[in-house]
């Protein structure tokens, strides 16, 4: 018994799973924004992208009352990226942002957010000059029955958002052509999927490892017998 043991603590050490609570948010989207100045001299019709977030980020009530209630995730996001075509785009990952989720009682919208994620020009390809940072935030609504409590949800079904499931991006510059200042662009999602990140799925070697520890405990049996 002690030789399995040993063979399990080993395969133990060689698993590489990803962390668990990890949640995967992937979405593509169509741009609704009104017509307005194009700051990237070329059409960003559509966007891809995802965003990564822990479920098990501890959260602050900022409202709670008889009828709704609210809690701010700081930190919760931990990686996102983006696409809109053309070589425009952006990555980042750390403590970023945070999240929000507001579950009303019996009327109104229930709602998952994602707020104040920035992203610097070191962070962006294909930014328009003089840009300071890029600014994003996801919005997903649904009914006061789409969830059931302001707890951070895990993997879930992206259905229960039956109302607005957006992206909207703010780019901030500082100088460059006109209009300085913010430009925004909104995109509705097209679809959205969920999925866990990472969970802790045994590796091939570490499969094997296992199987070598089965394999010599049937053969201690076999020799004992």
């Amino acid at each position: 018994m002690r030789h399995f043991l040993s063979v399990a603590a080993l395969a133990m050490l060689v698993s590489t799973g990803a962390e668990a609570g990890l949640v995967k948010v992937s979405f593509t989207g169509t741009n609704s924004s009104p017509v307005a100045p194009n700051v990237f001299g070329t059409a960003v019709p559509t966007i891809t992208g995802y965003v990564i977030y822990d479920d098990e980020t501890a959260g602050t009530p900022f409202v709670v009352n008889a009828s709704r209630s609210a809690y701010n995730y700081a930190g919760a996001i931990k990686e996102i990226g983006f696409d809109l075509g053309s070589g425009i785009g952006g990555t980042a990952s750390g403590d970023l942002g945070s999240m929000q989720v507001s579950d009303q009682f019996t009327v109104g919208q229930d709602r998952l957010s994602f707020n104040n994620i920035f992203l610097t020009p070191a962070q962006t390809t294909g930014e328009p000059a003089g840009t300071v940072r890029f600014q994003v935030t996801i919005g997903m609504s649904g009914p006061f029955s789409a969830l059931s409590t302001s707890d951070l949800p895990g993997v879930f079904d992206p259905a229960i958002f039956t109302g607005q499931k957006n992206f909207s991006l703010f780019v901030n510059r500082g100088t460059g052509a006109p209009p300085a200042g913010a430009v925004s662009f909104n995109f509705n999602f097209d679809s959205v999927t969920v999925e866990p990140y990472g969970t802790d799925v045994p590796e091939p070697a570490t499969l094997a490892l296992f199987g070598l520890g089965a394999a010599a405990v049937g053969l201690r049996r076999r020799k004992a017998a």
